[in-house]
């Protein structure tokens, strides 16, 4: 968790001043004073009310949507994809719910951060919707603060979320495409899935743990890639890599080799099939060595076995053997 120094604050964009109470750790709160609030690290939401004698007695509750149990079950028709989580709205008047805070009570916005890879817009839906059945509505909204925040307007009692369409990028193969996300999993929360499969040359995020990069030089190569978490198998195949003061960063990602769909333990034996690099995270001050062990689903083969590694914009980088195998970095 991050405790924000208590002088000299980073400031990541200037409408989010140092002095918002307990930014960016408190996740609820109940408001009934004008202000900019940071909820939870996920959304700012800022409210003027218009109730100077306090007769009206306004108030909202605001809290992070998390867990998203619910959110994840209102179905979504807009175009792009939900980046969870969203934030929650319940408004207050006389000490009842009232759905929609009017205008001449409240004026009320709420922001989250813009993805600029993303067109970005806001969704909301009804906590309690007249219909009965909750769906996802777009409610007008904005880039603000030079593109780094989408706002909108926040009268609904309810949950919002920030929505994005990938902008095709020069070089794209299709248009929107991210090679970073394959199968259009992504988004400003969301990490890339940690089991992958693809059957074309790119480089691919697995779990937010490593990159894999292909490039198959023959027709009818895939691979399957997943992060490997420390299974009892992989914690004890021998690391000889100690004795020279290296440390394993468990979890690693196993490479699984396909050709024509049938496992291939082995690349690159009889023709030059392709070349494959895998990427992790360069741990600042560490010497970083990617080892891997061979394994072809039913058997290990020890011990870990160190490859050249280069390090380079933050990533520790390796070519990948010619074998089925787990890959994990080291550092000393």
């Amino acid at each position: 968790m991050f405790q924000p120094a208590a002088s000299d604050p980073v400031l990541y964009s200037p409408l989010i001043p140092a002095n918002i109470d307990n930014a960016p750790l408190a996740s609820k709160y109940t408001i009934t004073e004008d202000g900019l609030y940071n909820v939870g690290g996920v959304c700012l939401f800022e409210v003027d009310f218009n109730d100077p004698d306090g007769a009206k007695k306004l108030k909202i509750d605001a809290d992070a949507e998390i867990p998203l149990e619910e959110s994840t079950g209102v179905p979504f028709s807009g175009e792009g994809d939900l980046f969870f989580p969203g934030c929650h709205f319940v408004h207050y008047k006389q000490d009842q719910v009232v759905n929609p805070m009017l205008a001449e009570d409240a004026s009320t916005k709420v922001c989250f951060g813009a993805n600029p890879d993303f067109e970005m817009s806001i969704y909301y839906y009804l906590d309690n919707p007249a219909g009965g059945t909750r769906t996802w509505a777009e409610i007008p909204s904005a880039l603000e603060d030079n593109g780094r925040l989408i706002c909108s307007t926040g009268p609904y009692t309810g949950v919002y979320m920030p929505a994005g369409v990938l902008q095709p990028r020069p070089g794209a193969e299709e248009p929107g495409a991210n090679p970073l996300f394959p199968g259009g999993v992504g988004g400003s929360v969301q990490p890339p899935a940690s089991r992958i499969s693809f059957a074309a040359s790119g480089s691919y995020a697995v779990g937010g743990v490593c990159i894999i990069r292909a490039e198959y030089k023959v027709a009818g190569l895939s691979n399957e890639v997943f992060v490997a978490y420390p299974e009892q198998d992989t914690a004890s195949v021998p690391f000889p890599g100690v004795d020279e003061g290296d440390l394993l960063y468990f979890p690693g990602c196993h490479v699984v080799h396909f050709r024509d769909a049938s496992l291939k333990e082995q690349m690159n034996k009889d023709e030059e099939e392709g070349e494959w690099e895998i990427c992790f995270a360069a741990r600042p001050g560490k010497e970083m060595t990617i080892y891997y062990y061979s394994d072809d689903l039913d058997e290990a083969t020890p011990p870990w076995i160190a490859l050249e590694t280069t390090t380079e914009d933050g990533l520790a980088c390796a070519k990948v053997a010619d074998f089925t195998a787990v890959y994990t970095p080291a550092g000393r």
